[in-house]
């Protein structure tokens, strides 16, 4: 069983460095080229499963990877959504700074058990991330399956497939579209590709 993981194309708040979170934003122009080119890149493996978060920027970069492979019925759940991040969304760095000084040196520190104003707690979004993972197994049970989200809960389902700590698991970083392969073997699960976007070099019509 492999595990395909890709992070959603850029978003106009991807572009403006502005917080995420459940803030259903779609993708942007490049970032529509982006989910062509990862769903180029993953149209010649024999795939049992592809499964999205709900949200928009996701699942329509499980779209163009899917419209490669006729033969699998596009899947979306919650529990694939980005952490939320409460009071933080839709602003800028600048902005949290400024409106929350205190509670912004918390966050960019990265003190585990600091949760913004109103968000998900990371320890929330490590049980979010394990019942994920149990849900993508009942649907596609030893095959290969393509699973598309967001970095935070990347990394989340990242660090729960390999034992890794919460510490450990905010020192992984996924551009968008990146993939990164997760490979059950006789000595466990594996990390054999790591947020590699090389899909994205060829014949790019962006600067």
């Amino acid at each position: 069983m492999r595990f395909f993981f890709v992070r959603h194309g850029q978003t106009d708040y991807n572009a403006q460095g502005r917080v995420q979170g459940h803030i259903d934003i779609p993708l942007n122009e490049l970032g529509r080229w982006q989910a062509e080119r990862v769903g180029e890149r993953l149209k010649s493996y024999e795939i049992g499963g592809i499964i999205a978060s709900d949200l928009a920027r996701a699942s329509d970069t499980a779209r163009a990877i899917a419209a490669h492979h006729s033969e699998q019925t596009l899947l979306t759940t919650q529990l694939l959504r980005e952490i939320n991040y409460g009071a933080f969304e839709g602003m800028q760095f600048p902005e949290i700074e400024s409106t929350y000084p205190e509670e912004y040196l918390q966050w960019r520190e990265g003190e585990i058990d600091y949760t913004p104003p109103g968000a998900e707690s990371i320890y929330e979004q490590r049980a979010r991330g394990r019942k994920a993972l149990m849900w993508v197994q009942e649907h596609c049970p030893d095959c290969d399956v393509v699973v598309v989200a967001h970095g935070g809960i990347l990394r989340s389902l990242i660090a729960n497939l390999l034992d890794l700590g919460i510490e450990q698991q905010n020192r992984f970083h996924f551009d968008n579209t990146s993939l990164s392969v997760v490979t059950k073997t006789p000595r466990g699960m594996a990390l054999m590709l790591l947020n590699d976007s090389s899909h994205l070099k060829d014949r790019s019509p962006y600067p």
